[in-house]
């Protein structure tokens, strides 16, 4: 069995992992990807002020740093 992923439109998130484990977390959407992703794993774009203007999932980050 592998593990199972339930969001919702809210940014909400809860895993069950395959050993049994349960966890929640909240999820941000890419603005480069428009996909939903853990918002633990993001990398945050702030303007002067700190508030956040842009936001790249971890995949998105990568590449950006790799080109």
């Amino acid at each position: 069995m592998a593990e199972m992923s339930m969001s919702d439109n809210k940014g909400n998130e809860i895993t069950f992992e395959r050993d049994g484990t349960v966890s929640a977390g909240v999820t941000t959407m890419c603005d480069r990807c428009d996909q939903y992703a853990p918002s633990k794993n993001g990398q945050e774009i702030k303007d002067h002020t700190g508030q956040i203007i842009m936001w790249f999932c971890f995949k998105c980050r990568l590449q950006a740093y790799i080109k």
